[in-house]
């Protein structure tokens, strides 16, 4: 090779020629020496001529690129996956790169070289970072129903796919090289990953919704049932050599060492650390990137690509905290937040769309002809199964576009491929452009076709007036997210006043951010895993409410409920459950916690839009509970008579009528003090037409109360205007424990008078914002009545009996006993 006739200067870090490969022709590219890092442009030295510089515009063109076009595509429900693919397309030869003085600058053949080994190390690490996420024995619990609709998406593809290009080989026949690029894409095509799965369920925000629990158990069936085909072709086209022998050999060896040695030493070096650390959540970071590395080589060493081992690695460890939690939160940032973009910005580097002749269009057409056939095939094959398995209509096509989805995984398929020559560059381009398509339409169809609120969309009235008026069981739904919220639900339960003539059911749902796992989990609390560290902190919680119980003996009935999924969409397990369990009332924590000076301690933003999203789509009615009980000092479970004195604050209107209607049963407790504020305009003094004639009953049985039990008051506070209520507001002081108030009020009443104008907290309404001011130091419980209310039909489960027990029976409710048939969850039966 003449160096005198190469492409670039002896000033550049490396040189570059044709040279005759043993295929074909390739590319030698020659790295200089001593050009890692510029002298700087006083120097005269540019630095885009060394490696360092080099390599550190690329990342920051490809992962800014990549940004501006997922802004762009995010109206249409695109996937970051998809922007970086895109970035790489807009920016390799296809676009940009048409240009060869840019193509020279940006891409020359030894810094794509450099580029493509970095990104390679964080494809590595992400890629253990999925399998780690990766609870496999979830397969053994996926149903008949998604052991056959996953079944079916990969054997409906993959078979009439390969009919079809039987059909057309044998009529019009083709090239042998586009019958073998026709087979690679047809096994592409009939793939479902289950992390592409769950991520894309993530980012969707349904991937514990009942569509995204079946899709995330259909895909891993699907997943398995490739692997299998996989392995079957390759033993059998497998040189019958003893090379072949031994490669099988050595690569079950590795997956043999993954599973015998390095899981167990690195689940000893976890329980060591922690014992030694008494820190459960400590992991050893360091070793287990030396096992990683180890793993990585070996598998190279055998003949497969270094993130084979990466994720078989991943996959034996467990899912969760501590590990999962710990090495996601630690790898994340760096692996798949600033390496892969790099990664996957490749194959759209790699494609170049010019490079499809005049002499290769027929066959190009054919094969995506055959691409566009086995994603219908394998549409069709999912729908048609889930409608067999009696899924609705609209839920069977949502499906079948999910399993249509791809990402990742097919991208690093086609990579690989392209780098071992299994497919040429026209066949690369089509796999790749098509993957965007498919995955694009068929994400933006299932936003638009698929609405996870509808599966809890109640029918029935669920709210406390109902439940008074028609004398019904208080159900409630105690949402949880650690032991310090459990105190003061305990004192709210205590003020309810459970008896044995008008018992309650609770339902406590702990709610737990889901991290270093793929797959959501809602389930009883007596079904969870042992081991997992979430379950320390839910029987905690558990026991603490079931003190509570052995003091009410035979007046309560308890269910505790664990829930594990992101906080974007968490709120279709609360909405969920309490549909199920046809609760009347969903309290909700607050999202500002408060401090023992009062003041605001933390904000957890997330917290807010779980709150948000609740209060619009709830089956029943929903109580915000702002808690200062660390201000009172009041945090035992066990002391009893924890609140003494509890107000409501009455102005009109639906949800005002609501809180009234909870305070009432408050009343029934003969040691709480419980005291009605009822704020009226001097206009209205002789006017006693109230907005629903609800309103006026309670206010009349309140006034009935007020009379014949001396801790029960009933105060009229005469205002006339917004600034005169506060006032009357804020003159509370330190009276009250507890003050209960609609989030919603009649807008028009002259007791708001300019109060209407602007609110931090809209959720808590005018009146529930104005409370969480520090200035009070009591708690606040903000009470919203079901939407729809006058629309729904009446339901009367849980009615308790008219007739009153004689003094000193102790039988328990027929209704309300150790055996009433609870219904739960199932999430298996998918």
């Amino acid at each position: 090779m003449d160096l005198s006739r190469l492409g670039y200067a002896e000033i550049n870090s490396s040189q570059f020629g044709p040279v005759h490969g043993p295929f074909m022709m390739e590319q030698l590219v020659c790295q200089r020496e001593k050009m890692l890092t510029s002298k700087g442009l006083f120097m005269k030295s540019d630095p885009l001529q060394y490696a360092v510089p080099l390599l550190m515009i690329q990342m920051s063109v490809i992962i800014i690129t990549s940004r501006i076009i997922f802004g762009v595509l995010k109206p249409l429900k695109q996937g970051m996956i998809s922007a970086q693919v895109l970035a790489g397309v807009v920016l390799g030869p296809s676009f940009l790169g048409r240009n060869i003085a840019y193509l020279d600058t940006f891409l020359p053949p030894g810094g794509k070289v450099i580029i493509q080994t970095i990104s390679n190390v964080g494809f590595i690490i992400h890629l253990f970072i999925l399998g780690l996420k990766i609870d496999w024995t979830i397969i053994k619990k996926a149903g008949s129903k998604a052991i056959l609709i996953g079944a079916a998406s990969y054997a409906f593809p993959f078979s009439l796919g390969s009919l079809t290009v039987f059909f057309i080989n044998s009529t019009i026949g083709l090239p042998k090289q586009v019958v073998h690029c026709a087979a690679t894409v047809i096994s592409l095509s009939s793939m479902t990953s289950f992390p592409v799965t769950t991520t894309v369920l993530e980012e969707l925000n349904i991937l514990n919704s009942e569509l995204g629990r079946l899709a995330t158990n259909c895909s891993i069936v699907c997943e398995a049932c490739g692997c299998l085909v996989a392995l079957a072709f390759n033993l059998y086209t497998r040189e019958r050599t003893m090379n072949g022998v031994w490669g099988i050999v050595m690569i079950s060896c590795l997956l043999g060492s993954i599973a015998g040695i390095f899981r167990p030493s690195i689940i000893w070096l976890t329980q060591r650390k922690s014992k030694s650390m008494d820190n459960k959540d400590v992991v050893p970071f360091y070793p287990i990137l030396l096992i990683l590395s180890i793993v990585s080589i070996a598998s190279e060493v055998f003949g497969v690509h270094a993130a084979f081992g990466a994720f078989w690695l991943g996959v034996s460890l467990p899912d969760g905290p501590p590990l999962g939690t710990e090495l996601a939160t630690k790898l994340d940032m760096i692996a798949s937040s600033m390496l892969l973009p790099c990664f996957i910005a490749i194959s759209g580097l790699n494609t170049n769309f010019f490079e499809i002749t005049e002499s290769h269009e027929n066959h190009v057409l054919m094969i995506e002809v055959i691409l566009l056939v086995t994603y219908g095939c394998k549409f069709l094959g999912t729908a048609a199964a889930s409608a067999y398995c009696k899924t609705p209509i609209g839920d069977a096509l949502c499906l079948g576009f999910l399993m249509c989805c791809q990402g990742i995984i097919e991208v690093y398929t086609t990579l690989v491929w392209k780098d071992a020559q299994v497919v040429d560059t026209q066949c690369f381009n089509l796999m790749i452009i098509t993957i965007l398509i498919v995955t694009g339409i068929s994400r933006f169809l299932v936003v638009y076709l698929y609405d996870p609120s509808k599966r809890y969309k109640s029918k029935s009235k669920r709210t406390i007036i109902n439940t008074r008026e028609r004398n019904l069981q208080l159900r409630l739904l105690l949402c949880i997210y650690n032991v310090e919220n459990v105190p003061s639900m305990v004192n709210l339960l205590e003020a309810t006043y459970p008896t044995r003539f008008n018992p309650i059911s609770f339902f406590t749902l702990h709610l737990v951010e889901l991290k270093g796992r793929a797959h959501a989990v809602l389930t009883p609390h007596h079904q969870m895993n042992k081991l997992d560290p979430n379950t320390a902190q839910s029987t905690h919680i558990v026991n603490a409410f079931q003190r509570f119980e052995q003091k009410y003996q035979s007046t309560l009935m308890a269910q505790h409920f664990t829930a594990a999924a992101p906080f974007s969409s968490i709120n279709n397990d609360v909405c969920t459950l309490g549909l199920d369990k046809k609760a009347t009332l969903i309290v909700l924590p607050f999202h500002k916690q408060y401090a023992i000076d009062g003041t605001v301690g933390r904000v957890n933003g997330p917290i807010r839009n779980i709150n948000l999203n609740v209060l619009e789509a709830a089956p029943c009615s929903v109580a915000l509970f702002i808690d200062r009980g660390e201000c009172e000092g009041r945090r035992s479970v066990l002391m009893s008579n924890t609140w003494q004195n509890v107000a409501v604050l009455f102005i009109g209107g639906r949800d005002d009528a609501e809180a009234l209607a909870l305070c009432m049963r408050m009343a029934e407790k003969p040691e709480l003090n419980v005291t009605m504020i009822h704020f009226r305009h001097k206009s209205s003094l002789q006017d006693e037409d109230y907005s629903a004639m609800d309103e006026y009953n309670l206010i009349k049985d309140f006034k009935s109360h007020a009379a014949n039990k001396g801790k029960v008051h009933y105060v009229e506070e005469i205002v006339k205007d917004g600034v005169e209520t506060t006032q009357v507001i804020s003159s509370l002081g330190e009276a009250y424990d507890m003050v209960l108030v609609g989030r919603d009020h009649d807008l028009e009443s002259s007791v708001l008078y300019g109060l209407t104008d602007w609110s931090e907290c809209p959720e808590l309404g005018v009146i529930g914002d104005m409370l969480t001011s520090p200035d009070f130091h009591f708690s606040v419980l903000v009470v919203h009545q079901q939407q729809g209310d006058a629309d729904l039909a009446i339901d009367d489960s849980y009615k308790l009996p008219v007739e009153h027990q004689k003094v000193g029976d102790t039988r328990i409710q027929p209704r309300f006993s150790a055996e009433e048939g609870f219904t739960t969850i199932d999430l298996s039966k998918n």
